[in-house]
C-alpha cells in the first residue's frame, strides 16, 4: 500500500511539472525608473557625456579659483555670472579669456540692491519679459489639444486629458483585437511655435536651432545702434524673431578669446539638451581643451583647512613660542647684585636723592628755591644796590661770614660743581639759621 502511495505521487508531480513547463511562457517588458542617481545628482551629466564622446576632456570645477589651473585653450562654463563675486574675480576671469580661453557664462537674475560684476564690465544688463509666454506650460503633454484648452485652469485641464486617455484605452483595446497597435516613439523636439526659436547661421553656412525659454533677455547699449559695434560690445548676437529690445544670446571678444552669455539658464541641462541643436551649440562653443563645468561653487570647510595648514599652525605657534622663551630669558652685561634688604638710614637717603637731583640738572633748582625764599624773609628780592650792602654788612656781622661770601650766596651765579653747590647750601642754611 506505501508503494502505490509513493508511484502515485510521483506520478502526480511529474505530470504537474510537465505541465507548467508546457503553459509557461517567457517574456520581457522593459520598466522606465527614471534618471540615475548620477544624473539626479549632476544635472549637466548628459553634457559631459556628449562631449566625451566627441573626444573632449571634461571636468568639474569647485569655485572659481579653478582659473588658476586653465589652459588658454580650455573652456570655462559657468552656470551662475555671480560665481565671479567680486571685481578682481571678474578682471581674472576676463584676463583668462584674453589669453585665448573660452567662456560660457549663464547671466544671474540678481536681486534688489545686488550687483552682478562680470555682466557690470560688459556692460550687459538683463530685461524682464511681461506678458509672453515662450512654451504653454502643458503643449508638451497635451500636444495640439493645449490650444482647445488654452484658458481653462491648471486642474481642468488636466482632468480633461484623463478622461481623454480613459476614451483613448476603450478605443485602443477594441482595436487590438482587429489589429496589433504599434508602438510610436515620443517626439525629440517638443511642441514650439517656430516664431520662439531662433536660428544662429555660421560662417560655413550650418544653421542651428535653439529654444529659449527664459523670461529674461541681454540688454546692452551695442542693440539700441542697429548692428553696430560700441566701444567693446558685443561681436555676435541672437534675437528672436519679434520686436524685442533684448537678446537670449551675446557673444564678446576679449584678446584671443571668446566670452559667451546666455540669459537661459537650462539651454544644456540634461533635460534639455537633447532638444534642437542645443548640444551641437555646446560643441561649437567650445575650445579644443579641457571643457570645465563650474556649476556649484564649493568652498573648503573650516575643519578641511585646519587640517590641510595643520602644519605649518603648529610650527608658527612653536616659532612664537621660542621668540617669547629668548625674549623673557634675555640678559646684557654680568649679572646685578641682588638689592639689600636692610633698611637705609636717612643720611644714606638724602645722599642718594642729592645724586638723583645732580644727575638730572636739578640742583640749580634747589639752590634758587632756598635763595628766593630768605629773599622774601629778608626782602631783598628787588632791592637796590645799596639795601644788598646794608643786608650784607649786617648778614655777616650775625654769621660770621664776610660780605662778599653773603652777596655772592643770595645774588651770585648757581653752582656748576658739586663742590660749590654744597658750599652755597651750607652757608644759606647758616644764613636762615641766623634769621
Amino acid at each position: 500500500m506505501t508503494r502505490v502511495f509513493l508511484v502515485a505521487t510521483l506520478l502526480i508531480a511529474a505530470a504537474a511539472t510537465a505541465a507548467f513547463l508546457y503553459l509557461f511562457e517567457r517574456y520581457s517588458e522593459e520598466v522606465d525608473l527614471g534618471w540615475g542617481t548620477e544624473a539626479r545628482r549632476n544635472p549637466y551629466l548628459a553634457a559631459e557625456q556628449f562631449l566625451a564622446a566627441d573626444g573632449l576632456h571634461t571636468r568639474r570645477g569647485d569655485n572659481i579659483s579653478v582659473l588658476n589651473t586653465l589652459a588658454p585653450d580650455d573652456t570655462l562654463y559657468l552656470a551662475s555670472s555671480s560665481q565671479a563675486y567680486n571685481l578682481k574675480r571678474a578682471d581674472d576671469l576676463l584676463g583668462w579669456v584674453e589669453s585665448g580661453g573660452h567662456a560660457i557664462v549663464v547671466a544671474h537674475i540678481a536681486g534688489e540692491g545686488e550687483r552682478d560684476w562680470l555682466l557690470d564690465r560688459l556692460e550687459v544688463s538683463l530685461e524682464e519679459r511681461d506678458g509672453i509666454d515662450f512654451e504653454h506650460p502643458f503643449r508638451e503633454l497635451l500636444g495640439e489639444e493645449a490650444e482647445e484648452l488654452e484658458g481653462k485652469s491648471a486642474s481642468e485641464i488636466l482632468r480633461e486629458h484623463n478622461r481623454r486617455l480613459r476614451e483613448g484605452r476603450q478605443e485602443d483595446g477594441q482595436k487590438e483585437e482587429e489589429e496589433p497597435a504599434e508602438e510610436e516613439e515620443p517626439p525629440r523636439n517638443p511642441d514650439v511655435d517656430p516664431e520662439d526659436l531662433v536660428t544662429l547661421t555660421t560662417g560655413g553656412g550650418d544653421e542651428y536651432r535653439l529654444h529659449f525659454t527664459g523670461r529674461h533677455l541681454l540688454q546692452h547699449p551695442a542693440l539700441d545702434g542697429e548692428g553696430e559695434e560700441v566701444g567693446d560690445g558685443p561681436v555676435f548676437w541672437a534675437k528672436i524673431h519679434r520686436d524685442d529690445t533684448g537678446v537670449p544670446f551675446m557673444q564678446f571678444e576679449r584678446g584671443d578669446g571668446l566670452i559667451t552669455i546666455v540669459a537661459d539658464g537650462g539651454l544644456w541641462r540634461s533635460d534639455r539638451i537633447g532638444h534642437f541643436d542645443h548640444a551641437y551649440l555646446l560643441r561649437l562653443l567650445a575650445a579644443d581643451g579641457d571643457f570645465v563645468f563650474l556649476t556649484r561653487p564649493r568652498f573648503d570647510s573650516l575643519g578641511e583647512l585646519a587640517r590641510r595648514y595643520a602644519g605649518e599652525f603648529f610650527l608658527a605657534g612653536a616659532l612664537a613660542l621660542l621668540a617669547w622663551l629668548l625674549y623673557r630669558s634675555r640678559r646684557f652685561g654680568p649679572r646685578a647684585p641682588e638689592p639689600e634688604t636692610a633698611r637705609r638710614s636717612l643720611l644714606e637717603h638724602i645722599s642718594a636723592c642729592g645724586h638723583y637731583y645732580w644727575r638730572a640738572g636739578h640742583c640749580e633748582n634747589l639752590v634758587r628755591q632756598q635763595r628766593d625764599a630768605l629773599l622774601r624773609r629778608l626782602g631783598g628780592e628787588r632791592a637796590s644796590p645799596p639795601v644788598r650792602r646794608k643786608l650784607c654788612t649786617q648778614l655777616a656781622a650775625q654769621t660770621g661770614l664776610d660780605e662778599s661770601a653773603v652777596a655772592a650766596t643770595l645774588w651770585g651765579d648757581p653752582p656748576r660743581s658739586e663742590e660749590t653747590f654744597t658750599e652755597q647750601m651750607r652757608k644759606l642754611q647758616q644764613i636762615e639759621a641766623a634769621l
